[in-house]
């Protein structure tokens, strides 16, 4: 009698596993298909980095449908705008950005780079002063910055 429960039961067992295991892998997989928040923002930036804008907007507007207060991802969108000639869109990310990170060195640099590309040298030395509280005037970010304000005052100096 033990025999036949113990077949029965290691039947009975094996008729259910392959079910169980069949039922796990059926739920939603589009979920496991789709890429994570992680790998979107990750594809973004190389989007970026290959001046692959379009790309790198779709992917960022992904990755802040998901976390809206990603500060990095707002700032490769207003970049990524504002190298597709939306000053305005882009200044208004870097600005969302910089309220939630207000230290955020990029998009300080960013937005003065912006600031310098549609006329605004106050605008610009404003976030020059930022990041020389930030990082200092040895970080690159200021030093690019800085650049760009000085080329910007001596074209402005020829031009008047």
């Amino acid at each position: 009698m033990n025999r036949i429960y113990a077949i029965f039961l290691g039947a009975a067992i094996l008729a259910v596993t392959p079910n169980l295991t069949f039922a796990a892998s059926t739920g939603d997989d589009s979920e496991a298909n789709e890429p994570s928040m992680r790998e979107n923002y990750q594809d973004a930036v190389r989007a970026v980095e290959s001046k692959d804008y379009r790309k790198a907007i779709a992917l960022l507007n992904k990755v802040i449908d998901e976390k809206p207060r990603h500060p990095d991802a707002l700032n490769y969108l207003g970049y990524s705008h504002r190298k597709l000639g939306d000053y305005a869109r882009g200044v208004t990310y870097y600005k969302k950005a910089l309220s939630l990170e207000a230290d955020h060195r990029g998009a300080n640099e960013y937005l003065g780079q912006a600031y310098i590309e549609l006329g605004n040298l106050a605008g610009a030395e404003s976030q020059l002063t930022s990041l020389a509280k930030i990082c200092g005037m040895d970080c690159d970010e200021y030093k690019s910055l800085k650049q760009a304000l000085d080329a910007a005052k001596a074209r402005n100096a020829k031009q008047g």
